[in-house]
């Protein structure tokens, strides 16, 4: 008997050591489940629950760049992360499901001036993060959709628009220095941008959204495991309802979200976020939206991703459309 139960005790230490949030943790009941999220608004989207704890879980923000590498590893039991992402994830057999969508575009471009029109791009250097990801794809779908020309390139380029890729940190003084003509960037880098630079917002990504396509574009989601969602739905409905019950609270509150974030950061790292007004966190555009309730918008997007190409391969940048089990049914 003493070696059956060492031998059990063994096998659970091994599941718990070697195999940590896997087949051990998403039976499990009582495990903790580990939420991960990139720094910046999709962290913001969690905030409160990061501010008030939540029995059960634990959360951790990372850089933006870790975020894919904590979802395909199975570090995160539930994470927010870009929806391109997490349908290219999907699509190569990672076992996730969108729980729902958590925010719905914070994409502006800063400029010299106000008003600006995408055919004012043409000819111009544009800085954009997030090569491959919401930001680029978003930028070009438009700029397709408008019949614009871009190209990769450092210089400007008649009749097109010249795109240089980076993160924010490295284009905000680009264009402070006047080697970018424009930078698109999402808040709350927008504002981090506009502070330094002196620049202006000179147009809301969001609003040429609507105005091309009659709707928003989902930019962050949420997702989980699949083994999580089939062992713990009860658990995961749950928190699920904690989320829409906290839309607004970042707004009303700035400054405790920003402490949140800053708690929670990964060990070592340090929150991007300078500082959080309700005017920044409404420029987020916050909100948890079913996955059933948000399938259609998602599934447009998708289409529209399917119809664009990689830069230089030739390929779609999604090479399918996810199917119904992409989407999670509460």
């Amino acid at each position: 008997m003493k070696k059956l139960i060492s031998a059990i005790c063994a096998t659970a230490m091994s599941c718990a050591l070697v195999l940590p949030l896997t087949a051990c943790g998403d039976g499990d009941d009582k495990a903790t489940i580990h939420v991960y999220m990139p720094d910046g608004a999709p962290a913001i989207s969690l905030a409160a629950l990061m501010d008030r704890g939540y029995n059960g879980f634990d959360f951790t923000v990372v850089p933006s760049e870790e975020i894919a590498g904590v979802v395909s590893a199975r570090t995160a039991d539930m994470a927010i992360m870009p929806i391109d992402a997490a349908a290219k994830l999907y699509n190569s057999g990672t076992d996730i499901v969108m729980l729902s969508v958590n925010t719905h575009g914070n994409l502006y471009i800063v400029g010299s001036e106000e008003n600006v029109a995408l055919a004012d791009l043409k000819g111009k250097k544009l800085g954009v993060i997030g090569q491959g990801s919401v930001p680029d794809n978003v930028l070009r779908m438009l700029l397709k959709d408008a019949n614009i020309d871009s190209e990769i390139s450092e210089n400007e380029v008649a009749d097109k628009v010249a795109l240089t890729y980076n993160a924010a940190t490295a284009l905000i003084p680009l264009f402070k220095q006047g080697k970018l003509d424009y930078i698109l960037l999402g808040e709350p880098a927008v504002t981090n941008a506009v502070n330094a630079t002196g620049g202006k917002i000179a147009m809301d990504m969001q609003a040429q959204w609507e105005q091309a396509f009659d709707g928003q574009f989902p930019q962050a989601c949420l997702v989980a495991k699949g083994s999580l969602v089939k062992n713990r739905k009860t658990d995961v409905d749950k928190f699920l309802a904690k989320v829409k019950e906290s839309d607004g609270w970042a707004e009303l509150n700035p400054d405790k979200a920003l402490k949140a974030v800053e708690n929670n950061m990964k060990k070592g790292n340090q929150t991007t976020l300078k500082a959080l007004s309700a005017s920044i966190v409404q420029r987020c555009n916050i909100s948890a939206v079913s996955a059933s309730d948000s399938k259609s918008e998602c599934n447009a997007y998708f289409e529209k991703l399917h119809g664009l190409t990689a830069y230089g391969l030739g390929t779609p940048v999604l090479a399918k459309v996810p199917d119904d089990k992409f989407y999670y049914k509460a």
